[in-house]
């Protein structure tokens, strides 16, 4: 059995989009979400954030229409034949002048966005390059022996590359941890589409520390791949975890009610007497109240817990 590492993980720091972490080389144009000004191909203190590159292309494009409309004003003047159409041609042009300005700037957030998705469009292959070079480095930091900076990099690279190869880095990684209720951990960015014996182990890690962080696309991946789970070692005892966390929510026991039904029976009994309280609190004719009941009165019937909690 491989010994688990007692690790600090420090806390991820989430962005609305997350792109908003990938930084650009002002010198070399390398991209990377590792960097902090540093860059890690040319060494040099020029990484900036790629929406600051994106805005500065944006403004120069800006700064030209207005050039363009200025040197059009200039012409104007210059061929005007009298004062009258001077007057008329400077007010027309300044005029357009601050109509362009106000455009310009109630676009710019819209416009912003349409400069981002050219410059990926762009460096498309530059953006990959730069990825798969900050995924090596994580491999070499892990080869080096610092496995919690080694994850915290893969989970970084992670907001941007959605590959089950880098979600199973991450979650070996982490089941090499001792993990705890107050770390701060990912479970459902981790998921995948097929079945992964490493998933499910984690899946179950999570079920004793943070059953909060088990939700219903959690539930739908253990549903779908009940019959392998089973088939592990200690898949029954990831099952009954996972059920653990469904009682939860009475939402999770009514979406998942023949999840619960077939473990119910092999519930903690803390967890059996959430389960008690929720179908006692609108109780009806289903297979899932009859079996908690079939339950209660064959093992807690008497139990002093259920008497006070049911008053």
């Amino acid at each position: 059995m491989i010994k688990k590492l007692p690790v600090l993980l420090n806390p991820y720091i989430k962005t609305r989009y997350p792109y908003e972490k990938l930084k650009i080389c002002r010198r070399c144009n390398h991209f990377t979400v590792l960097g902090e000004s540093e860059c890690p191909v040319c060494n040099k203190p020029a990484l900036q954030n790629v929406e600051e590159r994106a805005a500065a292309i944006l403004q120069r494009s800006m700064w030209r229409s207005r050039l363009i409309v200025l040197l059009i004003m200039t012409i104007g003047l210059v061929m005007s034949e009298s004062a009258m159409q001077t007057s008329l041609f400077a007010a027309g042009s300044l005029l357009l002048l601050a109509l362009l300005w106000t455009m310009q700037r109630r676009s710019t957030p819209a416009l912003l966005l349409m400069q981002l998705e050219k410059l990926f469009q762009r460096e498309a292959y530059t953006l990959f390059a730069g990825l798969v070079n900050d995924r090596e480095m994580a491999i070499q930091v892990f080869h080096d022996g610092d496995k919690p900076l080694a994850y915290e990099m893969l989970r970084e690279i992670g907001a941007l590359v959605h590959t089950d190869q880098l979600r199973v880095e991450q979650i070996l990684l982490l089941q090499s941890f001792v993990l705890r209720k107050d770390m701060d951990l990912m479970l459902e960015p981790l998921l995948m589409n097929h079945f992964n014996p490493d998933l499910a182990r984690y899946i179950g890690e999570i079920a004793k520390v943070r059953r909060d962080l088990i939700k219903e696309n959690t539930f739908r991946y253990v549903l779908l791949h009940e019959a392998q789970i089973l088939k592990m070692e200690q898949g029954e005892s990831i099952l009954i975890g996972v059920t653990g966390a469904a009682v939860r929510m009475k939402r999770y026991i009514s979406l998942y009610p023949y999840l619960v039904l077939r473990y119910a029976r092999k519930l903690p009994k803390d967890r059996f007497l959430r389960l008690y309280r929720i179908v006692q609190s609108s109780p009806g004719s289903s297979s899932l109240y009859d079996e908690v009941m079939d339950i209660y009165n064959e093992k807690y019937k008497w139990d002093e817990d259920f008497q006070l909690k049911s008053k």
